[in-house]
């Protein structure tokens, strides 16, 4: 009775030892997961049923799924997209008005044109600002802080030959141009998977220090670095770095 046992031990430390290796990642899926939250998982998931069972399967018929992923991101890389089906009115509508649009991009909540900086001002940020004779625009961004107090901060673009008949247009392209989420619940999540391996600290570093990445560069950094297109977490990152 006692040869049994001593081979029984070994074998299920052993599978112990696997089973703790193999739920790694799904512990820190489910870490990206948590942070985000129960509703933005959800919109999330929807996104990447529709990017999958409605873009990937139109533009390429032929292909597995995780082959799919693999071409669109080959294609991104060398920029040969011109041939391109889009993603679908649904999808991009259940973005554009969910809570998962804000934790990844921040909107201007007021937009203004200066016909000159001596219309300007330094604001509650503190910040100071270019002289300029010409008409600039300048963009002010609404924080809520977890103690329910509010902050602003304040953008400014120069360059541009701004015609009074211009300013309506102008001033609503500037409120629907994202920037980057600084604080959002993406960048968060990202944060606390960056200890998963080389390509995820990478990432959330380079995400952090420039915001909006070009979609051809990070395509070539998945390809390179040839994370699994099996995994969930890499899914989830790829649909919403390179479709949304």
């Amino acid at each position: 009775m006692t040869r049994p046992t001593k081979i029984l031990i070994p074998f299920i430390f052993l599978l112990l030892i696997i089973g703790c290796a193999d739920k790694k990642p799904e512990n820190q899926t489910s870490e990206f997961d948590k942070i985000l939250g129960i509703e933005n998982v959800a919109t999330l998931d929807f996104l990447i049923t529709d990017f999958e069972n409605d873009f990937l399967s139109r533009q390429y018929p032929n292909m597995d799924t995780e082959n799919a992923y693999r071409q669109f991101l080959t294609e991104l890389r060398d920029e040969k997209t011109e041939n391109w089906k889009s993603i679908s009115e649904k999808a991009r509508n259940k973005f554009r008005a969910s809570d998962l649009r804000f934790e990844m991009y921040e909107f201007p909540d007021s937009v203004w044109i200066l016909k000159n900086s001596t219309f300007d001002k330094i604001e509650s940020d503190s910040l100071s600002f270019l002289e300029s004779r010409i008409p600039y625009v300048k963009s002010r961004y609404k924080y809520t802080n977890p103690d329910g107090t509010t902050e602003y901060t304040y953008s400014r673009s120069f360059g541009e030959n701004i015609s009074e008949a211009d300013y309506d247009s102008i001033i609503n392209r500037e409120m629907n141009s994202p920037n980057f989420n600084y604080i959002g619940k993406y960048l968060q999540a990202l944060e606390s998977i960056k200890g998963k391996g080389e390509f995820y600290k990478e990432f959330y570093e380079t995400k952090k220090s420039a915001g909006i990445l070009f979609p051809e560069s990070t395509a070539r950094v998945m390809l390179n670095y040839d994370i699994d297109l099996n995994d969930k977490l890499n899914r989830k990152i790829i649909v919403l770095e390179l479709a949304y």
